[in-house]
């Protein structure tokens, strides 16, 4: 228990899985503290965080039957994955193509957006909460009129959130920062800044009864703490120079106990023993295109078809369809695996790219093939590659020996592991969670 007070933080976070657990890797300590940390979920992910002591305020919304988001017997991964791809946005997609969706796309309807601000003004009420922690690209006007200071966590790659830094490529465009020729930048940029500048949104919000937000902006800037998760190795200098008050986690969930798991225990005996006719090169690889990518039937079996080929054996995170296709040989999977304990145990990672998923795997000091799918995966997988930390491949465009190969290479770059491992090194004895914490207990305190 610490020596503060003890204090009411509610956690608000976009219903995604990445989203959540990233909140949760910020408030452990502020819990481990004494403090009353609540999370405000909608009912389908009842009993995640409440296993980890955090309390769970549960909320239940009326969709409307054309709500295709609100498809109640699927967990929040698939049903954000059925959403994506019912709207065209996961898949083989120009990517500026691929944006004009995602920022077209009507994400919530009227209908939820009014049941979601009464739900919580509501817990508000009852809960009474010193301090919120934000995870949404938008900003709930209960909040903002609260009169209560809020933390904005960017748990996705930050560079969209740095669309006014004109030096650097903008978000969700997969673009380089050493790109000679620039002509693409502008539209992305133009096209990037309307996401942050709603007014549509402000229109529903002074519907609902609020003013609008300064500048018809989705989400005002915060007065108190803004968080992002991306390793000194490959960040940004510029968020430094233009953003110097913002917290680098570096990453959300760092596995502080160094927990792992036994693979001879973990694994089915026959796999595990499974020397692939002699010729098994020793190598474990863990697999995971997200729940959202391995809903895409046409990929996985892409990826089965060209990993059977070689002499390694593959860990699948199978996803929300794995009943629908089969493993065998030297691949092995389940719908889902432990894997922030699975990460220090295997050689190499195949990803989607996701924010959680890549800092998971940096911090753990292993490479990296990222096949990004959308939005800010195109940005860690083109960052990452620019860094000479990983290799990146385009999960639609690829030869089999593309993909062969990059393992291949990977797996015996030893200067790469050195680097991995010193970077490595360096995030697992930092103290960034307990840094942050006692900042985030400053602002308690002055409230």
């Amino acid at each position: 228990m610490s020596s503060t007070i003890s204090k009411r933080i509610l956690v608000t976070p976009v219903l995604g899985v990445g989203h959540v657990n990233a909140c949760a890797g910020i408030a452990k300590p502020l819990l481990k503290n004494g403090h009353r940390v609540a999370f405000f979920l909608e009912k389908q992910f009842a009993g995640q965080l409440s296993k980890h002591g955090f309390e769970e305020i549960i909320y239940e919304i009326d969709y409307e039957p054309d709500d295709t988001a609100g498809t109640n017997n699927r967990t929040p991964g698939e049903q954000a994955a059925h959403f994506l791809l019912k709207n065209g946005i996961l898949g083989n997609n120009d990517r500026f193509e691929q944006i004009e969706r995602v920022l077209n796309t009507k994400w919530d309807s009227d209908s939820k957006k009014i049941q979601l601000d009464k739900h919580l003004r509501e817990t508000i009420k009852t809960f009474k909460p010193d301090l919120f922690i934000v995870d949404d690209p938008k900003l709930q006007p209960a909040i903002y009129y609260s009169n209560k200071p809020w933390i904005k966590v960017i748990s996705i790659a930050p560079l969209l959130y740095l669309y006014n830094i004109e030096s650097l490529p903008p978000g969700w465009s997969g673009l380089s920062n050493s790109d000679l020729d620039r002509k693409q930048w502008p539209k992305y940029q133009k096209i990037v800044q309307n996401i942050f500048y709603r007014k549509d949104e402000n229109d529903f919000i002074e519907k609902m009864g609020y003013k609008r937000y300064p500048n018809d902006l989705l989400m005002p800037p915060t007065e108190a703490l803004t968080i992002y998760a991306y390793p000194e190795e490959y960040n940004y200098p510029e968020i430094k120079e233009y953003h110097p008050d913002w917290f680098n986690i570096e990453v959300f969930n760092k596995n502080e106990s160094n927990e792992k798991i036994d693979l001879k225990e973990f694994l089915p005996k026959d796999f595990y023993e499974n020397d692939l006719n002699g010729n098994w090169s020793g190598k474990w690889i863990y697999v995971s295109m997200g729940s959202m990518g391995s809903v895409d039937l046409n990929l996985m079996h892409r990826l089965i078809e060209v990993l059977s080929k070689t002499n390694h054996k593959y860990i699948v995170s199978k996803g929300p369809r794995h009943e629908e296709y089969e493993l065998t040989g030297n691949l092995w999977g389940d719908r889902y695996l432990p894997q922030v304990k699975i990460l220090p145990v295997v050689d190499l990672v195949i990803t989607h790219g996701g924010n959680n998923s890549v800092t998971e795997t940096f911090a753990q000091g292993k490479p990296m093939i990222i096949m990004s799918l959308f939005v800010d995966q195109h940005d860690n997988a083109q960052r990452l590659s620019e860094t000479n930390f990983a290799k990146q491949i385009n999960p639609y465009d690829f030869d089999d020996n593309d993909l062969i190969n990059a393992i291949d290479q990977l797996l015996n770059d030893d200067q790469l592991r050195q680097r991995l491992s010193k970077a490595s090194n360096r995030i697992r004895n930092s103290n960034k969670h307990s840094e942050l914490c006692a900042k985030i207990e400053e602002i308690l305190m002055k409230n």
